[in-house]
């Protein structure tokens, strides 16, 4: 016989005890008749093979590659809905594994199961993939272990992630489409410049008649692009430039700053880095918030996630602002990237105490505003990317037809 010690949720709340049995397996059946959400298990004093074991599994998290954001949402909505329906832990677990279609995530998902089989927290096991799952996610996996109410606080991840994902997929969708016509433009005027105009300079050069200016401005740039020596040098110039661009902007904190302040300058563009980070502020800081995490641990985390270097600076200005007892409205309200509505809204949520309400509340009108936004953006641009593309075709099609209309005036006027 040996000590166990266990943790579980019954009837909602967070409960735990040591109990003496034969095996770790006879706990779990005990625990589970009484329908207890099993969390963990734990040998109070491990020992044999088995224990080693899972102590060097424990020790050596697999390290997984970058799992997208779709397959966390699915296999969190997953997770969800199994303990809601009153599914122990391990055999959720289980079946998850059995589920995944990425042997990545799979190999996650299978170590998280032997951790917590050995006697680990949830959180615990979760935290110990960070490359999987971010400090948001533990903190709100924990928050839900340690009230008793796992259930929704794995709804409130499931949420975070759908809203995360559908920032992503609106700033995408917004760019797509013009990336793509700009692809296209970019094809069709090579292959133009390579393939087409040799042929028309071959029946020009035949002709003996000077050419139109435009006509010879397009036979020079397709010269240059078919020459290795002078298009091929730009090409491979331009590529260097690229990176060596990209280079600087990484290792380069201040030319990094000085971007970033200004793609928030940007008509339309800025507007869409504004309100996609604002969202992004209140929905997180609310859900940390409501999982009991600390204003300024939840100020780092935040900062932590924010990819705009303007934002993240202000963020970290906050962070110490709160550490001196100023109160967070004052705070957002001195930092022009913050607007009024924000750092307003924010003070009344101080007012009223209610944050985690006034939070929600602020992210959910970010939101409007962001689709607002991107949906002025895809507006704008598609036909300014139509109307590029047709002037720039069309012109090289007319420059080329130029000296063939020429010929006709000068035959019909010789008639």
């Amino acid at each position: 016989m040996a000590i166990f010690r266990w943790q579980g949720i019954e009837g909602g709340e967070h409960c735990g005890a040591e109990v003496e049995a034969g095996s770790r397996e006879e706990v779990m059946q005990q625990l589970l008749a009484r329908g207890i959400i099993l969390l963990g298990v734990e040998e109070v004093q491990e020992s044999g093979e088995e224990g080693v074991e899972q102590a060097a599994a424990a020790e050596k998290p697999y390290k997984a590659r970058k799992i997208k954001s779709r397959e966390l949402m699915i296999f969190s909505k997953k997770f969800a809905t199994m303990v809601e329906a009153g599914l122990p832990i391990l055999k959720t677990l289980h079946m998850l594994v059995d589920q995944a279609e990425n042997k990545h995530f799979r190999q996650v998902i299978s170590q998280i199961l032997r951790t917590v089989e050995a006697g680990s927290t949830l959180s615990d096991a979760f935290s110990a993939h960070p490359q999987v799952f971010d400090t948001i996610y533990i903190n709100l996996l924990r928050a839900g272990e340690e009230s008793g109410k796992l259930t929704l606080f794995l709804k409130r991840l499931v949420v975070h992630i759908e809203k995360t994902e559908k920032i992503r997929s609106k700033v995408k969708g917004a760019l797509i489409y013009p990336i793509v016509l700009m692809t296209v433009a970019f094809c069709v005027i090579l292959v133009m410049m390579i393939k087409v105009v040799p042929v028309f300079q071959k029946l020009f050069s035949s002709m003996g008649h000077d050419l139109p200016v435009p006509t010879q401005m397009i036979i020079a740039v397709s010269e240059f692009v078919r020459n290795p020596a002078k298009g091929g040098t730009v090409a491979v110039a331009v590529v260097l430039v690229v990176m060596g661009f990209r280079y600087l902007v990484k290792h380069n904190i201040n030319l990094r700053r000085k971007l970033h302040a200004k793609a928030l300058q940007l008509p339309i563009f800025g507007e869409v880095i504004k309100m996609s980070v604002l969202s992004k502020i209140a929905m997180v800081e609310g859900n940390l918030s409501a999982a009991g995490v600390p204003v300024l641990e939840s100020l780092d985390i935040i900062a932590s996630i924010v990819s705009n270097l303007i934002y993240k600076e202000a963020l970290i200005q906050v962070k110490q602002g709160i550490s001196e007892g100023k109160n967070l409205s004052e705070l957002y309200a001195g930092h022009k990237v913050f607007p009024a509505t924000f750092s307003q809204m924010i003070a009344v949520g101080e007012e009223t105490g209610n944050m985690d309400e006034m939070f929600a509340a602020i992210a959910h009108y970010y939101e409007e505003e962001f689709d607002m936004v991107v949906e002025r953006l895809t507006e704008m641009l598609e036909p300014i990317m139509i109307v590029f593309m047709g002037i720039t075709v069309g012109f090289i099609i007319v420059a080329m037809y130029m000296p063939i209309f020429q010929i006709g005036s000068v035959i019909s006027g010789g008639k």
